[in-house]
């Protein structure tokens, strides 16, 4: 259950959330950039005016020429030059991949806090994309876009407070209107781009989870004769994605080289203007020379933001789906009330009922698979649901679970509301073993320890041993320490399923929800397993989904959904 944000949240409320919490180190690379370009067009405009200067010193035209001043500037620009772009790389990014990092995981945790069934929802590709690919785009926004555009406004002033210095007013008005059209340009491509780099992110997506279901699924896809068909549907997506980025690309080429043009000819129209005010003695020769390079030298501070504004769209794309996830934004931890180890390893208070009120489950905005359902659960008399496939059990034990919303009806925990539940109350009350099973690729001991890390060897091996394999692990030598495999291949479906049950007994909670919990075993091991957790059941409120309740103690009570199907 993911923590709860402001659905009015727009994205770019959502970006300035997440690098808030680097606004000193984020605005020191800024002016790091700033200086660069700075010290990139002062290198430019001071040898410029030095060659000239020298040049005319030389032909007799300039007396009393100053050397060391001049050249002293151009060294200590062409030192600051490198240094600031050399602080900058390191201090911009630094600061970027440290937030980056901290979303990261952020979003893995707020993928965790989802429920099972909108887990399910999410294909694995798909999440693997906003964890990696969608969080990694978001650091076009300060480095490609906040950065150059505070860096190029600072320094567009410098060049036009010196301009306004050495030369007339319309020197300064020339600088100022070219600026001003390129941040008009850079927005205009922002607004236009925007659609197109959203689309894109979207496709990168598509073909991420349709190239993993492809390497996934290729056992089935070259035995059902597939393969040739799914290569070509990649082959597609992978069409439709580049075409995409190369239209990208092109219209940054095209905005970079547009700014390029615009900036030659405000270097022509500069030129003119000192040519002329020198002419008529207005300014001398090396500073006419200088304010014609110091304009040239705009060009790096302005001919890359129309281009990296037409790609904002995939930032906020990229923001999009990660605020689907229901993603905490900030960089910096919200308070949390603080709770001592030792109440949160307390167990809950008994519980005395587990109460369903005409409950109707099923997916949002479809007709409900189950309704009508009343039953209560209580301590001694677990509950055995059953019926024919498909009728919506599985879907029934996520709703009592909390994992899942219910269409209508209430469910009550001794006289209360589940959904009024604090998540970590509702997690210590409710253990749910879902159908499908799932281990960590780590030891027995780790998975078995997963939310406990103070569970004993001891309790461990008690718990192994009721769902009979203790033996087994004993027998194989690495008793606990056993590696289970990536989601479990190491055991057979049958050991996986008692491991997934043998966590579930650790946790002991008061109420316990069993989707199949014996499925992968034969009838000996079943019976047996049975009777040894038998008293553990009945300890508590327990519901049990099977399609066999026959193999289940005939003195509990039966509840035959089909009646209540749609």
């Amino acid at each position: 259950m993911a923590d709860s944000w402001p659905t009015n949240m727009s994205d770019w409320d959502f970006l300035r959330q997440v690098f808030r919490g680097s606004r000193v180190w984020t605005g020191s690379a800024y002016l790091l950039l700033a200086l660069t370009w700075i010290a990139g067009i002062a290198l430019l405009a001071l040898s410029g005016w030095f060659i000239t200067a020298s040049a005319l010193a030389g032909a007799g035209f300039l007396l009393g020429l100053e050397l060391f001043t001049p050249s002293a500037g151009i060294r200590a620009a062409a030192i600051l030059r490198t240094l600031s772009r050399y602080g900058e790389r390191v201090i911009g990014h630094e600061a970027v991949l440290r937030v980056l990092a901290r979303l990261r995981a952020r979003s893995f945790a707020s993928i965790s806090r989802l429920p099972v069934s909108a887990q399910r929802q999410l294909r694995s590709g798909d999440l693997q994309h906003r964890l990696t690919t969608d969080i990694d785009t978001l650091d076009a926004i300060p480095l490609r876009i906040t950065g150059p555009i505070v860096a190029a406004t600072l320094a567009a002033l410098a060049a036009t407070g010196l301009t306004l210095w050495l030369a007339p007013w319309p020197a300064t008005a020339l600088l100022l209107t070219t600026a001003g059209l390129t941040l008009s340009a850079s927005l205009l491509a922002a607004r236009v781009g925007r659609a197109r780099g959203r689309a894109l992110v979207e496709q990168r997506s598509r073909q991420r989870v349709a190239l993993l279901d492809f390497f996934g699924g290729l056992a089935d896809l070259i035995a059902y004769r597939r393969v040739d068909a799914e290569r070509s549907r990649l082959e597609a997506l992978e069409y439709e994605q580049a075409t995409a980025a190369l239209f990208q690309e092109r219209v940054s080429l095209v905005a970079d080289q547009a700014v390029q043009g615009m900036v030659a000819l405000t270097t022509l129209a500069m030129l003119w203007l000192a040519l002329h005010w020198h002419a008529h003695g207005v300014i001398d020769a090396p500073v006419a020379v200088l304010l014609t390079l110091m304009t040239l030298g705009l060009n790096e501070a302005l001919s890359t933001l129309p281009g990296a504004f037409w790609r904002t769209g995939e930032s906020l794309q990229a923001a999009t789906r990660l605020r689907a996830l229901g993603v905490d934004p900030s960089t910096t931890p919200r308070p949390r009330t603080r709770v001592s180890h030792s109440k949160v390893a307390e167990p809950p208070a008994p519980v005395s009922g587990f109460r369903v009120s005409n409950l109707a489950i099923g997916f949002a905005g479809n007709r409900p698979l189950l309704s009508g359902l009343n039953f209560l659960l209580e301590p001694g008399q677990p509950l055995v649901l059953h019926g024919g496939s498909g009728l919506g059990k599985s879907t029934l034990l996520e709703t009592l679970a909390g994992e899942r919303v219910p269409l209508s009806g209430s469910i009550h925990l001794t006289g209360r509301s589940i959904t009024e539940l604090p998540e970590p109350l509702l997690y210590r009350t409710v253990g749910y073993l879902p159908q499908e099973t799932r281990l960590l690729d780590d030891s027995v001991a780790r998975n078995l320890r997963l939310g406990q890390p103070e569970l004993s060897d001891v309790m461990l091996w008690n718990a192994l041993e009721k769902v009979d394999l203790a033996h087994a692990l004993r027998s194989e030598g690495s008793g606990l320490d056993y590696p289970v495999g990536e989601t479990g291949r190491r055991l057979s479906g049958g050991q996986a399923r008692r491991m997934a049950l043998a966590w579930l007994l650790l946790r002991a909670t008061p109420v316990v929800l069993l989707d199949e919990p014996f499925s992968g075993l034969d009838h000996n091991t079943e019976q047996r397993i049975l009777a040894r957790i038998r008293p553990w059941l009945e300890a508590r409120c327990a519901a049990i989904v099977t399609h066999a309740p026959e193999r289940l103690p005939r003195e509990w009570p039966r509840l035959d959904l089909t009646g209540n199907a749609r």
